[in-house]
């Protein structure tokens, strides 16, 4: 039988796929993406491509656009003409000179392990964010001294100026 890491799926730069994209092997993608790719392996968005999906892979590449959230449980690199508005999470990460990027970065494996669910439940609380999304947002005490460790007290109003007593 055929390894299907060693055959790379190509979507030609002429090719619109609307719609959700699982894969096991390498993707190279030059055309059009509306919707989500899922992949187990490496996943290659050319300068051509143009991308309104969320994407997660092991590896990713972009040097196209990307508008949606990434993914990369292992390395992400965006090249020089890479232009990604969305959020980033990888293990690790690789920015050329000259490529676009708008949105929040979480980088190593601690923020791979939160972000697909590997780290313990207690210290991360999932909401519904509406259209089928979840977030996760770390979990906060309610009160206005959460910055604060537990079982300190929260310093008292005008502390800072306190200088003149």
């Amino acid at each position: 039988m055929p390894d299907p890491a060693a055959n790379t799926t190509i979507l030609a730069p002429d090719a619109i796929f609307k719609g959700e994209i699982t894969i096991a092997g390498p993707l190279k993608l030059l055309g059009t993406l509306e919707g989500s790719l899922k992949g187990k392996g490496d996943v290659h968005v050319g300068q051509t491509a143009r991308c309104a999906a969320s994407l997660e892979a092991d590896t990713i590449t972009v040097e196209g656009v990307v508008e949606g959230d990434i993914m990369a449980r292992e390395k992400l690199q965006l090249g020089s003409k890479a232009n990604v508005q969305g959020d980033v999470t990888a293990a690790a990460l690789m920015v050329a000179e000259g490529a676009t990027f708008a949105g929040r970065v979480s980088v190593g494996p601690e923020a791979v392990a939160a972000a697909t669910g590997t780290r313990k439940a207690a210290t991360i609380e999932t909401k519904p964010a509406g259209k089928g999304k979840a977030t996760s947002l770390a979990a906060a005490p309610a009160s206005e001294d959460w910055l604060s460790p537990a079982g300190v007290a929260a310093k008292p109003a005008g502390w800072m100026n306190n200088a003149e007593a």
